[in-house]
């Protein structure tokens, strides 16, 4: 007799509790919320001011080249801007041009940048086989 108490007293639960699943969503939800303008890294470079009408890039993935104030070269490598020397960047954007010889480069110099880096870089671009390239200015 005592076992059949018992039975009749537990009912099988048919449903499925998802208030916790909906806790634990709301609070990625405010972590993704937090995190993801921290997420978008870049150099802050200060690009010259000039008139210029917007360049239509063809190509979906330029290869962006930075030069900040004291002529250093900074490419985007694993999510995040890399120091590269003149050599590196040469040796890099040679096996890039064999890949794909009509991408886009765009090099992004600083307004306070020497005119000696901007020159370097082209140089080194256009004797590895760049005919697509264009200097970013703020509009």
């Amino acid at each position: 007799m005592l076992l059949e108490k018992r039975s009749k007293s537990t009912k099988a639960i048919n449903e499925i509790n998802v208030v916790p699943y909906v806790d634990i969503m709301l609070v990625l939800l405010v972590i993704f919320m937090v995190v993801a303008p921290l997420a978008v890294q870049g150099l802050d470079i200060n690009l010259p001011s000039v008139p210029a009408d917007e360049i239509e890039l063809e190509n979906s993935e330029p290869f962006v080249i930075d030069v900040n104030e004291n002529g250093q070269y900074f490419i985007e490598e694993d999510g995040g801007n890399v120091q590269v020397s003149l050599g590196f960047l040469e040796d890099r954007f040679a096996r890039v041009i064999q890949t794909n010889p009509d991408i886009e480069i765009i090099v992004r110099g600083d307004q306070k940048t020497s005119y000696q880096s901007i020159a370097e870089l082209l140089s080194v671009l256009q004797a590895n086989g760049a005919n697509n390239f264009s200097l970013a200015t703020q509009p």
